[in-house]
């Protein structure tokens, strides 16, 4: 199973916004889906997550709870 990160559309703007086009995640961040409800959702494998994670503590660190909560219902579905 793949995570399925949720997301503000206001963090999903500011990781956009720091990533440079050459990141391996720049694809995931541009390809994302905004939802009826007005966030945005990225699947993405479990290494791309952890990565994920790691840029949004820097960038917007109030979205690492979300990232953290879908890496966590993978590993248990596994």
């Amino acid at each position: 199973m793949k995570p399925l990160i949720e997301l503000s559309v206001e963090n999903h703007k500011s990781l956009l916004n720091y990533a440079s086009e050459s990141s391996p995640l720049y694809p995931k961040l541009k390809n994302a889906v905004k939802t009826e409800a007005n966030t945005i959702v990225i699947l993405c494998d479990l290494h791309e997550a952890e990565i994920l994670r790691g840029v949004t503590r820097i960038c917007c660190p109030d979205a690492v709870p979300q990232i953290e909560e879908a890496i966590r219902a993978t590993q248990l579905s596994t």
